[in-house]
């Protein structure tokens, strides 16, 4: 008997010592913070985790296919020219790019030929006179790419090509980081500003002091101290759920760079000084999943694109970290259209979706209940869903907003609306960002001379003609998120500064297929007008207070309900002048009452996907916004 238990503690003894030096990672001999950290690689996959991918892909059908589309497009980037100097953001971008997708076919296929292209990237960067710090964003991308570049070929290059990499990231990023670091008076600098810049910026320096550690350690000590003690004036914003202030535009930006921080953080030092601990940030994915339409669009607000939805792999590092496996399934979802060509993959970082990759997170999907509140101290979210089984259930999402704010645009209380496959409810998104006082956010800044900027171009209201006030603010005044008919009312008052003496807008889910919009406004004087505005790409035709939306042999209907004086008028959407993008194949939609009927009602709009149920919601009475409890 003690024979037996002898070779069982024998074997249970080996297994161990097998399993934890098969996990163990292998360390430098540099030590930061007071600890060694892994040898190279070290940056965003290691080496364990390449192996482990190698061998995943084999019985893997999605990753299968993912690999195979890096092949693709890795053997598509050897032939590419190198880009000459002088940097800028897109040639950063690029280079971005193609070192990880370059970089990541040479650890999973083992050939030279993709070393070898990173490499010439490599040097033909070090050659660069500078990577353009007037414009400090070309920098920190440049510097990841190179960081990651060097990181993952350390033992393919040779001692003299190191040399040069290290050179170059120490003079072309890391000592001028320093003196920003170290200024004071500089609050709007790129190392300390409160919007994208800030981590963008902070992770790219990071990242290049990570990766050449054992040169300098104090250096890297130092730029990793700095950039922690800075990406909070960002991140704060994002308290308490999740809500990027900036739009999703640049929610993925931030992002995808915070996934780079933090995994760079937790993998080489042990802690990420409790980043990740911030209040909004391990639902800042969550939030962006399930606020998204049914058919794969983002509420597009701020300077944003047209509304796609992002195919970063950020969504496999987030779901992993904070455990939302919804999030994994969700991106799993992104990237099984993509490897069966029903949609691009994105650039930039998308090949680290091989690196990060995920398996099937069990059964677990994202839930819509009818409505979500995302608050937030800029743009506060409501987002309301009908049951996404049932045919013709409408999806709204509206907003509150902070005009004079990094990337906003006048459109306080706007949403959009998505029902059966349509955006029937649209935003514009972004205008060129070199029009000519383009970041003038003041009320008489010329950023509210471009259509796209301002109310006119939003499903919102317009006052006399007049544009939002940009000092003011959108609130979040009150909501109900349970029982029956819930409702959301952002207060408008401050935008509509001089115009009227307060603004409520409030938005009330009556079923699967019907939303209420109903403003309520006390006006300065009983001879103004109000336009309440919808932008669509549908045909519109009007029948009394009815417009009947068109698109795909598909209707929307939009009904105002009160005052019974309402008109409604369809005009072509324009812009302003014509140095502005041009705008082909939208419609505004206007229901213009006046400042005396408003007085005495609210105006109440009805927007519904099933006609029937939008009448019979109309021949009901609606409470006054108070009353909404």
């Amino acid at each position: 008997m003690n024979h037996f238990y002898l070779v069982i503690s024998l074997f249970l003894f080996f297994t161990f010592c097998s399993e934890k030096q098969e996990n163990e990672i292998p360390l430098s001999s540099t030590i930061l913070f007071e600890e060694p950290i892994p040898e190279h690689p070290r940056l965003l996959f290691s080496k364990a985790d390449e192996e482990k991918i190698k061998e995943q892909s084999k019985s893997d059908p999605l990753l299968g296919k993912l690999v195979q589309l890096l092949k693709e497009e890795a053997d598509k980037a050897l032939e590419l020219p190198m880009i000459a100097p002088p940097n800028d953001l897109s040639k950063s971008r690029e280079h971005v790019y193609r070192v990880i997708t370059l970089g990541t076919a040479y650890r999973i296929f083992e050939d030279v030929a993709y070393a070898e292209g990173v490499e010439k990237i490599l040097m033909n960067l070090c050659q660069y006179p500078d990577w353009n710090p007037a414009h400090y964003l070309d920098v920190a991308e440049t510097t990841t790419a190179v960081a990651i570049g060097y990181d993952w070929l350390y033992d393919y290059l040779s001692d003299e090509a190191k040399e040069q990499v290290e050179k170059a990231i120490r003079e072309k990023a890391l000592t001028l980081a320093i003196p920003i670091y170290e200024a004071t008076g500089n609050e709007g600098s790129w190392a300390k500003r409160e919007t994208n810049w800030n981590v963008v910026c902070n992770t790219g320096m990071t990242l290049g002091a990570l990766a050449i550690a054992e040169k300098d350690p104090a250096l890297a000590e130092k730029i990793i101290s700095y950039s922690a003690r800075f990406v909070p004036n960002c991140l704060k914003h994002y308290a308490p759920d999740g809500v990027c202030y900036e739009g999703p535009g640049y929610w993925n930006y931030t992002n995808v760079y915070l996934s780079l921080l933090l995994k760079s953080l937790n993998d080489n030092i042990g802690h990420d000084f409790e980043i990740s601990s911030l209040s909004g940030v391990d639902k800042t994915v969550s939030y962006y999943v399930q606020s998204m339409s049914p058919i794969m669009r983002e509420f597009n607000f701020a300077n944003s694109g047209r509304g796609g939805s992002s195919a970063s792999p950020l969504f496999f590092y987030f779901g992993d970290k904070f455990n939302q496996p919804e999030v994994i399934n969700h991106y799993r979802n992104v990237l099984t259209d993509i490897v069966e060509g029903e949609r691009n993959h994105s650039k930039w970082h998308f090949f680290l979706s091989v690196a990060w990759y995920q398996p099937a997170a069990g059964t677990k999907e994202a839930t819509f209940p009818p409505l979500q509140v995302f608050k937030n101290d800029m743009n506060p979210i409501l987002a309301f869903n009908g049951d996404r089984s049932v045919d013709g259930s409408i999806f709204l999402t509206a907003k509150g907003g902070d005009p004079d704010e990094a990337h906003q645009q006048l459109d306080v209380g706007s949403f959009i609306i998505d029902a059966e496959g349509v955006r029937w409810a649209d935003d514009l998104g972004s205008d060129s960002y070199s029009l000519p006082g383009f970041w003038e956010y003041r009320p008489d800044g010329r950023r509210w001379t471009y259509f796209r900027n301002t109310n006119f171009s939003h499903n919102t209201l317009a006052i006399d003609n007049q544009l939002q006030h940009s000092g003011g603010k959108g609130t979040l005044a009150q909501y109900r998120t349970e029982g029956e008919e819930p409702f959301g009312v952002i207060d408008m008052t401050t935008v509509y500064k001089d115009q009227a003496a307060s603004a409520l807008r409030g938005f009330k889910f009556l079923d699967n297929h019907t939303m209420l919009i109903q403003d309520e406004i006390t006006p300065l004087t009983d001879n103004q007008s109000i336009t309440w505005s919808l932008i669509t790409s549908a045909e519109i035709d009007v029948e009394g207070t009815t417009a009947i939306l068109k698109s795909g042999g598909k209707q929307f209907f939009i009904k105002a309900v009160s005052p019974a004086g309402a008109r409604l008028q369809v005009e072509e959407a324009k812009t302003f002048s014509e140095i502005e993008n041009s705008l082909t194949g939208y419609q505004m939609l206007k229901i213009t009452v006046s400042s005396k009927e408003i007085k005495e009602v609210p105006l109440n709009v009805l927007a519904g996907s099933d006609k029937a149920r939008v009448d019979q919601h109309a021949r009901k009475e609606y409470a006054k916004l108070s009353s909404w409890k």
